[in-house]
């Protein structure tokens, strides 16, 4: 049994503004040491549970904040960026379950810690209709591979949208978020004690889980930004559609091409001011 183990950082405990995720931030190296921990604490539950393998896909930023050094020796580490499948790379390695460590609300959600989807430009995100954040769009992206997402931890507001998307995903709580910069924490050892109890959970039940899908094969990407400017640059990517001002149409015959598009976008805009 395989599994991939995705880690972002704003949902990892103890962590609540930029200082704590932004490469520059005061508090960023305190955040990588938590990251790396509970990641370690699901790595080893995996083991416990019955892994053969399992690879440990650094997801945020660019991929260059866990410890290598810290990791556990056993897992497989995969780091930096671009890469094809973003924060999921490796999930189409013959992965049997996936687990998200350290995932965060979408943006716009009330009550969640440094809130976003990829980038401030994205406000909202839906495929056929469905409205995701990265828990969504990520678990999406497995359900096209026939990976259950069976795992997440992250504050209060990313547990309740996972489970709304995944019905009986275990769920490690780390922290409560008051408004979008600020919470209420659990110890670092309790954190990992919690993820540590979830990852063993999901996998002594994996038979239980269905990958998420979409309905039908063809996936309708609509995405609303923040500012016009952002559809103007979005345009040049052949296939897009301007809906209003704001917003962009994107039609694809799958939902993998439909991600490999949004990813396109988004790094588009990172490569010009915020305007």
């Amino acid at each position: 049994m395989k599994i991939l183990i995705s880690a972002d950082i704003e949902g990892i405990g103890g962590v609540v503004r930029s200082e704590h995720s932004g490469v520059q931030g005061r508090e960023y190296a305190q955040a990588r040491r938590f990251m790396t921990e509970e990641v370690n604490a699901a790595v080893r539950a995996a083991f416990d549970g019955g892994a053969a393998e399992v690879l440990v896909v650094d997801a945020h930023n660019v991929g260059l904040n866990l410890l290598p050094e810290s990791l556990d020796e056993r897992a497989r580490l995969i780091m930096g960026s671009p890469r094809p499948l973003a924060m999921m790379e490796g999930v189409d390695r013959g992965i049997a379950a996936a687990c998200f460590i350290g995932y965060h609300g979408m943006a716009g959600s009330a009550d969640a810690a440094i809130a976003h989807i990829f980038h401030g430009r994205v406000a909202e995100l839906r495929f056929n209709g469905l409205r995701v954040g990265e828990i969504g769009l990520n678990a999406l992206l497995a359900g096209y591979y026939q990976v259950p997402v069976v795992m997440i931890s992250g504050d209060e507001t990313a547990c309740r949208e996972a489970r709304e998307l995944i019905p009986g995903i275990a769920m490690a709580t780390v922290k409560e978020s008051i408004g979008a910069y600020a919470g209420i924490c659990l110890h670092p050892s309790r954190c990992r004690d919690l993820i540590y109890t979830a990852v063993s959970k999901a996998l002594s039940q994996i038979d239980t889980y269905e990958p998420l899908t979409l309905k039908g094969e063809e996936a309708t990407m609509e995405i609303r930004f923040t500012t016009a400017s952002s559809v103007d640059r979005a345009l040049r990517l052949p296939g897009t559609e301007r809906v209003n001002g704001n917003t962009l149409l994107y039609r694809a015959p799958n939902y993998l091409l439909a991600f490999q598009a949004f990813t396109a976008i988004t790094d588009l805009l990172e490569l010009v001011p915020f305007i």
